[in-house]
């Protein structure tokens, strides 16, 4: 006569406990690794972005959009401007300029400019002309020029900053994002202070996004930073 023997109390306790270990265990490593993918698309995005701006300088005596043919600066040359410019000749969708990271609106005609409800990053500031950074608003393959990168969204009226991947408690800076350089190359730089160069001239601990002459610009001519987190 066959018999079956019944977990105790005991061995099924036991169970549990190893499942629900196993599980501590997979969980943060399931997330970990879904933050690292999110990483990677967000920095083919910056890099797809600068690869559009090289085609459109093709058919611009190397300029990208902002700047005419001839060198000279367009009379709109806002963020939203360059970033039509490239949707109305098609060179990616709208989903393309939004990171993986926000929830935002794809623009989805074209001859619409986008406003930031509808993208995700900050391009060169290109509004003092006599700046060496107008130099790299153009295909110069310069692995130091940064021309494309992650907002910085200010947090409060201190100057404390975050970007959409980090989190910061209050009265904290906490900036990591993808910047993209004029070689088409990506970093995801864990600072906002950077080692640069545009034309001839070097930066040392670049601030991306200082509130007068940085280097990226979010909206406008020269909004630096994204500030509709701060309260009235």
């Amino acid at each position: 006569m066959s018999t079956h023997r019944a977990f105790t109390l005991i061995e099924f306790l036991v169970i549990v406990s190893i499942v629900a270990l196993l599980i501590g265990i997979l969980l943060p490593a399931i997330g970990a690794s879904r933050r690292t993918a999110r990483c990677m698309q967000n920095s083919s995005q910056p890099r797809g972005i600068h690869s559009a701006l090289v085609l459109y300088s093709q058919g611009n005596n190397t300029y990208f959009p902002g700047i005419d043919k001839d060198g000279n600066r367009m009379a709109d040359y806002s963020t939203e401007f360059r970033f039509q410019a490239l949707l109305d000749d098609n060179y990616f969708t709208g989903e393309y300029i939004i990171s993986p990271s926000e929830n935002k609106t794809a623009l989805t005609q074209t001859g619409i400019k986008p406003t930031t409800d509808n993208y995700s990053y900050s391009f060169l500031n290109i509004s003092d002309l006599n700046s060496e950074r107008m130099a790299e608003w153009q295909d110069s393959s310069n692995n130091m020029a940064a021309v494309i990168s992650d907002r910085a969204i200010a947090t409060d009226n201190k100057g404390h900053l975050k970007s959409v991947h980090t989190n910061p408690s209050k009265n904290k800076t906490d900036w990591k994002g993808t910047v993209a350089w004029n070689d088409n190359h990506t970093t995801f730089e864990p600072t906002f202070k950077l080692d640069t160069q545009y034309g001839d001239q070097s930066f040392d601990q670049d601030y991306l996004f200082d509130t007068e002459a940085a280097s990226m610009v979010y909206s406008g001519n020269e909004m630096i930073i994204d500030s509709t987190l701060i309260s009235e």
